[in-house]
């Protein structure tokens, strides 16, 4: 990118929060139930306004002005997970990010919730989290919930040409929660209109799309030369889905042609026509509404019509009721800020905090010094069984699991058996918490590095089956007392979860390989520790050789 394009980030940044607080205050309700929020029957700006949170049985909360929802929520996470260096920690992003937000998300989709859940469990990887309930089947989870947080793999890229390294990340970030090919897709569709955007200050045109659409058959040649998502993620996904997933690229890419076809670029885009197009897409059924590739579709014809009235595409969005409001406006928003490289026109909850994460991105992208956010230790990340324990209680007062102490800054408000408060981060981000009235204690080791100094993994904290992969002298128990106390919490009171026994992932092997200075001994025997490890055996040994090569070069490269 060139050092123009940084306002073009920054505005994109900017506008994709505002379509998003703009779509939020009139999503899923009607004329009625926007007169009730904001006392118009329209939109037009951001304003303070009342939301239920909590479902039937919760209570109505006051958010500020611009308050943004889980689009902008999860924006915010994928750019955290984005290191210094520019790689994506999927694993942080998967089993710390979406697993926190589910404490402070604001209008979460039905299947990124069920797929937040999922992460809970110990055995859940970002690139194996398929699972299967009343509530939803990880296969079936095809909406827009990865499209709308993926700008920041766009906005950190260092090639915007490069839609390989883009598409990979974007994937590798989408299937963490989503498993419907139009969910994945959608995101990289997305994605790359983004990047075309970014890299020729232009909004793509109905030109540009056909492209855009055609790459989506090449999806599945990326996945192929990634270790992870090709012996992971890809072999039990298949087994789920019970289809390949090269011929479902290719009917998404043609469903999306078909849909295009719809839509006549030289007729003015009314409010009528508009709303006739969702129609048409099934923007406004409850099975398709959110799909992850109608809503890329909705927010590329929206920013190529109103490119020089970015504020009249968004209040048209957020104003199209019965339609994903919020994400169809904040996917708009992102394409049209890089185009109009000015702040938009109302305002916008946290925005500098989304300021200074945009820089950092496009610091990234310049290949400049960058930080990292510095996530708990993951050997030792095991979160709380119930959502209502993330937030807990330490040393240092409330915290939120993942990412560090919570600052109160309102009024608990109290309903049924949780408690509300608005707070903020370290970091400047505000969330509505939901928490228990009486806070429990809240274990160490799911607290940042940069607020507990992380510690390595003893041989004896891993199964006995893992221990020899790193002979490390195994040291006596720490005794109860010995133990740092959380205040509140009683000697010895410390979760047992938090000390369970879990199977090493690969990531964590090569992690734990690279602090011990890639020994020989150790490398092979965590080899044949996969080759041995039954189904996919072969599959995941190629997953962790190419994990180790990256890290080891990683560390070779390392300035000394």
């Amino acid at each position: 990118m060139s050092a123009m394009q940084w306002e073009a980030v920054r505005a994109s940044a900017q506008w994709a929060a505002y379509g998003d607080a703009l779509g939020f205050i009139t999503e899923l309700t009607d004329t009625a139930g926007v007169r009730r929020r904001v006392g118009q029957d329209e939109v037009t700006t951001t304003v303070p306004w009342k939301r239920r949170v909590g479902g039937r049985f919760g209570r109505d909360m006051p958010l500020p002005a611009g308050a943004y929802s889980d689009d902008t929520q999860l924006r915010l996470a994928t750019s955290r997970a984005i290191r210094g260096d520019g790689e994506f920690d999927a694993e942080a992003f998967a089993k710390i990010e979406v697993v926190a937000w589910q404490a402070y998300a604001l209008g979460a989709g039905r299947g990124t919730k069920a797929a937040a859940t999922g992460l809970m469990r110990v055995e859940a990887k970002w690139s194996q989290n398929v699972f299967a309930t009343k509530a939803a089947r990880y296969v079936d989870i095809g909406g827009n919930g990865a499209a709308m947080r993926i700008q920041p793999h766009v906005w950190s890229a260092r090639d915007l040409t490069n839609w390989d390294h883009i598409t990979r990340d974007v994937v590798r970030n989408a299937v963490s929660t989503h498993g419907h090919p139009r969910g994945i897709l959608g995101a990289v569709l997305h994605a790359i209109l983004l990047a075309h955007a970014l890299d020729t200050n232009e909004l793509p045109s109905p030109k540009q799309w056909r492209p855009a659409v055609d790459w989506l058959e090449q999806v599945p040649d990326v996945i192929a030369k990634d270790d992870e998502l090709a012996y992971l993620w890809l072999p039990t996904w298949s087994d789920a889905a019970g289809i390949d997933f090269r011929s479902a690229a290719v009917t998404v890419a043609n469903e999306c042609r078909a849909a295009l076809e719809a839509f006549d670029p030289t007729t003015p885009l009314s409010t009528e026509i508009y709303a006739a197009l969702v129609q048409r897409w099934g923007g406004f059924d409850d099975a398709t509404r959110g799909s992850g590739t109608v809503t890329t579709l909705l927010a590329a014809v929206l920013a190529h019509v109103y490119a020089d009235s970015p504020e009249a595409g968004l209040l048209l969005a957020a104003n199209t009721l019965g339609s994903d409001t919020d994400t169809i406006a904040t996917m708009a928003g992102a394409l049209l800020g890089v185009v109009t490289a000015g702040p938009p026109p109302g305002t916008v909850q946290d925005v500098r905090l989304i300021d200074t994460e945009a820089r950092r991105m496009w610091d990234i992208s310049q290949g400049r010094e960058a930080s990292t956010f510095a996530y708990p230790d993951l050997l030792r990340w095991s979160p709380p069984k119930a959502t209502l324990d993330l937030v807990g209680h330490t040393a240092m007062g409330p915290a939120l699991a993942g990412l560090g102490p919570l600052t109160p800054t309102d009024t608990p408000a109290a309903s049924n058996q949780a408690t509300y408060v608005w707070g903020t981060l370290p970091f400047g981000q505000s969330v509505l918490v939901r928490a228990r009235p009486d806070l429990r204690p809240l274990d160490e080791n799911l607290l940042p590095g940069d607020v507990r100094p992380p510690r390595s993994r003893r041989a004896a904290d891993v199964p006995k089956e893992q221990q020899l992969l790193f002979e490390a002298p195994v040291q006596a128990a720490v005794s109860a007392d010995q133990r740092p106390v959380l205040v509140g919490t009683a000697s010895g009171a410390v979760s047992e979860r938090a000390h369970r026994q879990a199977p090493l992932s690969i990531e964590e092997i090569v992690q734990e390989l690279a602090r011990n200075g890639f020994t020989p001994e150790q490398v092979g025997r965590a080899l044949l520790h996969q080759i041995r490890g039954g189904r996919y055996g072969v599959e995941r040994a190629a997953a962790f050789a190419g994990l180790l090569a990256r890290a080891y070069h990683s560390e070779q490269e390392r300035p000394r």
